[in-house]
Parts: structure tokens; sequence; C-alpha cells
């Protein structure tokens, strides 16, 4: 079928599915089912509607089913497993994706499966073991070669896990079994452990949700937090999908187990956290890097040396130094750098994201196999860069993709220099032992949670063929929404540590889902309702941001700060009596506040209430003589008064002190109009024509396009020059003098 024709149809069965109007869904997947010409899909399907059916006549006679819901929810997920499979029919011959070249070859080799795969594993890996203790070397020739046999085994059963569905009950028994086998290495197990979840993410799969939940379970920290990142993900992005049986029994069961809970929370938060790090790295490379390089001159002055030459510990010492980076800023946003680092965030994303072009990082299952200085894709760049390799895989704060860029990216460096390199590491080896030794453990959760995550987080935002992989990170990751997780999540605690983040950070639309979550949960307050109002009103969405400001007013009155955030929405929505109202409790609470009598001017200018505007306006130039704010309305109020000369007076201010906008100059055309000055008001109405067309027309307002605003601002202000006591009827006449003249 075409693939256009089926994405449609698919959409539709998953839509139908989603407002239980199950005889629609199976009408479409029978359809699908015939075009691709799966005889056993459209035989279970006959199946799972006779079973639909059947619940629809007990329905229909009024009889009790305290399971009816399931079984619904039940049919309506296997629909959508087999509208899975036939598209994976429909896309197997001709699909060009990475996804697609690769099922075809694994279905090219017959002789193997998934559990003969890791048959031979364990086998190669208990004989390179041996070779290792014979020789007493991993460099002997017998113990390389056994590495590049279980380097290839180890991407063919990763392909073959990744690409494989639905996974077989013996499939499901192998797979677990070399997750406990001893002659595994560890490293392994964490590759294979990502082939299940990215093939989960493709299709969804019952059984890796399983064997994700056993994981979860496994002694290894490491393996342990993959499992649970792989349920958060999985089961986050297919709400919609009904586990199988054992599936479920097995996540009820973790439920149960001590550290669920907290370690969910933990996943959570850190899988929350992604969505800053495009933020994070825009911060690096458009203001760190940038002012490190303006400042690189005045360093080499100030110095006296070449910056290739000075040494790290000296220039922290060096008071010019700092004195230099708390002058530019750069102080601050180191230290801002240092504290998004403690708290979690990506700051080395940019900085890697060149560093993953080697070729190294075309093959899908090397972005995510773990750091193993053995491993044969870099073993050939340890020569005199053992220390190296050593000092990266304790190191902390690098993920394996990271770590596997730097050993990569050494043969780009000039022997020379590697080799003084190798001497510089060699002379500090005692400093080399204190990094090792302050590394954080391997059984730190949050690290390990958190490098894993980066792993994945790169390969789904910089691997080449990216467009053509299913992203969970593609809209953020909040589990905190995810039904699976609401048990555990929707504790306030919880809800408000992932609220705040969103909105500290300033990602209104996710701060609002959390917040409306807690809202309906906790017992509210007014700093939510607050909080909620401010993202609704920074989002535009001004009726929504009232009626929180409102709910924080009602909680409490005293707040200075909810009153002025709910006079500005207000004014906003053109509610000016409403908002001048808060701004008079604002200006009896506070009546030195320039801001709020500049407000409540514009709240009494809208209501045309000029005379009392004016006194508003006048009040906040006193309090606040630099601001010129106040100018530009205070001249159109004392004009609107009939005060034409102090207008005047404010008019030159505001010319003489702002940067005039077309504007300024027709108020000035009308002002002259109505003190009978005639030829000066045609001179400011040419300049109002000449003000909306820049010196470059190519790159602005054309010169019809400001006649045709200058004529439309005219017609709208008619009331205004009728106020003013001007005759209306020579408005068009003066128009045609204008343009004449002009």
């Amino acid at each position: 079928m075409d693939k256009k024709t089926f994405s449609e149809t698919r959409d539709k069965i998953h839509r139908y599915v989603a407002e239980h109007r199950l005889h629609d869904a199976f009408g479409y997947t029978r359809s699908l089912a015939q075009a691709v010409g799966n005889h056993d899909a459209y035989r279970e399907l006959e199946q799972l509607e006779n079973n639909y059916r059947m619940m629809l006549s007990y329905a229909s006679r009024g009889a009790e089913d305290p399971s009816r819901a399931e079984m619904t929810a039940s049919l309506g997920s296997s629909l959508l497993g087999i509208t899975d499979n036939l598209e994976r029919d429909n896309l197997t011959p001709s699909e060009p994706t990475l996804y697609f070249n690769t099922l075809r070859y694994e279905r090219m080799q017959r002789a193997d499966s998934i559990g003969s795969l890791l048959d031979q594993y364990i086998k190669a890996s208990a004989d390179g073991s041996i070779f290792n203790l014979v020789s007493g070397s991993a460099r002997s020739e017998k113990a390389q070669a056994a590495a590049r046999e279980r380097d290839e085994l180890e991407r063919r059963i990763f392909n073959r896990l990744w690409v494989t569905h639905p996974l077989s009950a013996a499939d499901e028994d192998a797979v677990a079994a070399i997750f406990e086998h001893d002659s595994v290495p560890g490293y392994a197990s964490e590759l294979f452990a990502w082939a299940i979840i990215l093939g989960g993410l493709h299709y969804f799969d019952s059984i890796r949700v399983a064997l994700l939940t056993r994981l979860y379970t496994n002694p290894a920290p490491r393996l342990s937090g993959i499992g649970l990142i792989g349920l958060a993900l999985l089961l986050n992005a297919f709400p919609e999908r009904k586990l199988s049986r054992n599936a479920e029994q097995r996540l009820n069961a973790l439920r149960d187990t001590p550290t669920w809970s907290s370690d969910l929370r933990l996943v959570a938060m850190e899988l929350v956290k992604t969505i800053d790090t495009d933020r994070i790295t825009a911060k690096i490379q458009d203001e760190l890097v940038p002012g490190m390089m303006k400042l690189r001159p005045e360093i080499e002055r100030k110095i006296s040396l070449n910056i290739e030459e000075l040494d790290p510990a000296e220039m922290e010492e060096n008071p010019a130094w700092q004195e230099m980076l708390h002058s530019s800023g750069l102080a601050d946003k180191l230290k801002e750098m240092s504290e998004i680092q403690e708290e979690g965030g990506d700051i080395m994303m940019g900085t890697f994201s060149h560093l993953k072009t080697f070729p190294f990082f075309n093959e899908v299952a090397n972005w995510f196999m773990p750091f193993h200085p053995e491993n044969p894709a870099i073993a050939a760049e340890r020569d005199g860069a053992s220390a190296i390799a050593d000092i990266i895989l304790a190191a902390p704060f690098l993920c394996d993709s990271d770590k596997y860029s730097i050993m990569l990216s050494m043969r780009q460096v000039p022997e020379a220099q590697r080799r003084l390199m190798m001497q510089q590491f060699n002379a500090h080896e005692a400093q080399l032992a204190e990094i090792r030794a302050a590394s954080l453990p391997e059984s730190d959760r949050r690290n390990i949670v958190n490098k894993q995550i980066q792993n994945a987080f790169r390969f789904f935002r910089l691997f080449r063929r990216k467009g053509e992989m299913p992203n969970p990170f593609a809209k953020g990751v909040n589990l905190a929404l995810a039904a699976p997780f609401a048990a555990e999540l929707h504790q306030p605690d919880t809800l408000n540590l992932i609220g705040e983040f969103y909105f500290g950070h300033g990602y209104w639309s996710q701060a609002l889902g959390v917040f409306d979550i807690i809202a309906d949960i906790a017992v509210p307050d007014a700093p939510l309702y607050q909080k909620m109002g401010h993202a609704h009103q920074k989002l535009g969405h001004y009726e929504e941001a009232v009626a929180c400001y409102e709910r924080a007013e009602m909680l409490d009155g005293r707040s200075d700060w909810t009153l002025r955030r709910l006079a500005r929405c207000l004014m906003a929505l053109h509610r000016p009596e409403e908002a001048l109202k808060r701004l008079r409790v604002l200006e009896q609470r506070k009546p030195d506040k320039p801001a709020t009598a500049l407000n409540i001017g514009r709240c009494l200018l809208e209501l045309e209430r000029y005379d009392e505007a004016i006194a508003a306006y006048f009040k906040s130039e006193y309090l606040d003589p630099d601001s010129v704010k106040p100018l530009r309305p205070l001249a159109w109020c004392l004009l609107m008064a009939g005060d034409l000369e102090r207008s005047r007076k404010y008019y030159e201010k505001v010319i003489t002190r702002t940067d005039p906008v077309p504007t300024d100059y027709l108020n000035l055309g009308h002002l002259n109009l109505a003190d009978g000055k005639f030829r000066e008001a045609m001179n400011f109405y040419k300049l109002n024509i000449a003000a909306r067309t820049p010196e470059s027309p190519a790159t602005g307002t054309s010169r019809k396009e400001a006649v045709d605003a200058f004529i439309a601002e005219m017609r709208a202000d008619t009331p205004h020059l009728q106020r003013l006591g001007a005759d209306t009827a020579l408005i068009p006449l003066l128009i045609d003098s204008v343009l004449y003249d002009a």
C-alpha cells in the first residue's frame, strides 16, 4: 500500500481507539490487513471483533460486567499492535531507513536467532577471558582476535534486538539469562539493554517492558538504572497501550520495592532537565565562548604572556585575571555554568556535538556502548595514551559517548604534541590519582541516571540519521503527565519540584501542565495561583491569567505582586475600570510608586477621563523626573483636554528626549490644526509620512503604504479632531493638500 495512504489510515485507527469507537477501528484495520495481504492478521481481527460483539451483546442486555472497561482497553491496544505489525509488513520490502535496512539484513541471516547469537557471545566471552589469563596480557594476538569477534557479535546482537518485533517468549528467556551470566561483561549487558529500549520506541512490545522490569532489579547499579530509564521512556511514549498480564504483574511488583518511588522521582527529574539542554548550549556558545574570545587580547596584554603558556592554576591566583573576569561579567556566567552542572544540567552537549562526526558514530550501537578502554575502536589509540584513557574512564562528569569522542579525537593531535601530553600526564601523576580518588563512585544513582540519559539524548539529537528515529525527547519528557506513573509522581513535593524547574527556566506551558495537577490534588494557595497566572501571562493567555490572579487575590488580598500583574492583564484585555480598581489599592498602600501612577494614567486615558489622567501622569513625572514614559501619553491627554500650550511643550520634550515615532508627528499636526496653524499642521503630517518611509525603500515601508497608513489614521482620529473643534469636512481636502505638497 502507498505509504501516505497507510499512514493516514493508521492515524484514523489510533484516533478511533482513543475515542473508544472500536467498530470503525476494526473496519480500517481490516482494510489494512487486506491491502498488505496479511491473512494471519485478518483472522486475528475476526476473533477479536467477535469477542467485542459478544461484549456489546451483554452490555445491550444490561448485564453487569466489571471487566468491560479493561476489556475495551485491551481490545484497543490489540488493534494498535496489529496495526504496528501491518505497518512493518508494508514498509519492510522497500523502506530505505536504517531500521528497515537492518531488519532486511537480519531476516536474511536465517540460521541465526537471538538465542543462538547470545550463545555464541557467551562462548566468545569465555574464550577471551581464557586467552587473557594464559597470555597474561590483553594485547596478545589471540586476545585481540577474541576481542574483535566479541565486538562483531555485540553489534549483531544489538541490531537483532533492536529490529526484532515482537520479541518471543524464547527471546525473553534468552535475553534475561544473559543479563545474569557471569561470562558476559557488564558493558555488553548495558549495550543490549539499550537495544531493547530503542526497539521498543519504534514499536511497542510488552515483552520488552517485562525485560526492563527485570533489569531494574538487577544488582548492577548501571544496568538497574538503564532498566528504569527504559521503562520511563517506553511507558511515556505509549500511554494508550495495554500491557500483557505478565508485564503488568512485573511492573506492579516493582511498586512494592523500597527504592521504586525514590528512583522513579529521580529519573523523572533527570528526564525533565533534558528540555533545558538547548538553552544551556546556546548560552555557552552565544555568551560564554564569545566573551572568553573577546577577553583574550586583554589577558595577553595585561599578563604579558601568550595565553597558551598560562598555567590554569596561576590564572586562578592572579588578581588581574580575576578582576578581568568580574569586570567582563564572565565570572558570573562561569558561576552560573558551575551551578547548572551541579544541578545535573548538560553543559557538555555543545562542546562535544562537534566531535560526533567520527566513523565510529555511524553505528547506532556505538552511541550506547559503555566506555571501556579495551574497545577495539579505541585500543589502537591507546599506544602511549593509557593515562588519558584511565582518567577518562573515571571522569564522573562525562557520559560514555563524550568519553569516546575524546579518545577518538586524540588521533587528530600531532605525534609531537601527543608525546608532550603524555609527559605532562606522567609528571602530574599525583594529581591524577587525586582526580580518580575524587571521582564519584559508580554506585552514585543520580550520576548514573544522568549520564545514561545524556548518552540517549546525544544519539537522538546528533546521530547523522536522527530524523529516522522516534525521538522520545522531541517534546520534552514529563513523567508526571504519564498515567502509568501517576500513583508515584502525583505527590505535592514531587510535582512542586518538577513544576518549579519548568517555571524557573521559563518553560511556561510545561509548568502549567504540572501546576494544574497540583491544583487538583492539593489544598490551593496563593503562590500556586500566582505562578499559574504568571505562566499564562507570559504565554499571552490573559483571560486565564486574570482568573488565576483573581483566585490568588481571593486567597491573599495583601499581595502587591498579584495586584500589579492582575492590573496589567486587565489592561491588556481593555478592561480599564477593573484594572483601575486594583491600581487604586496599590496607590493607597504605596503612594510613592511612579509605575503605579503611570498605569493609573493609562487606565484613565482609555476611559477618556483626561483631566484625571493628566493628574496621574504629572504625579508619575514628579516621582521619577528622569523617566520619559509619561511624556507621550501626558502630551496627548493635555491635547484632548484642550490645553494646547502645555501639550505642545510636552510634545517638544517627546521629540527631543525620545526617538520620535510617526504618531508623534501626526499628533503634532492635530495640535497645530486645532491651534489654527494650518501650514505647521501640514508640515507635521508630511513628517508623519516621511517617518514611515526609511532611507532604503527596499528594506521598509513603501511610499504608497506610508500614505495609506497616514490616511487610515487621519480617518480614525476624526472623532478626536471633532473634539478639538476642527471642521471634519475639511479633512479629505487637507489630506489631498498634504499629498500634493509632499
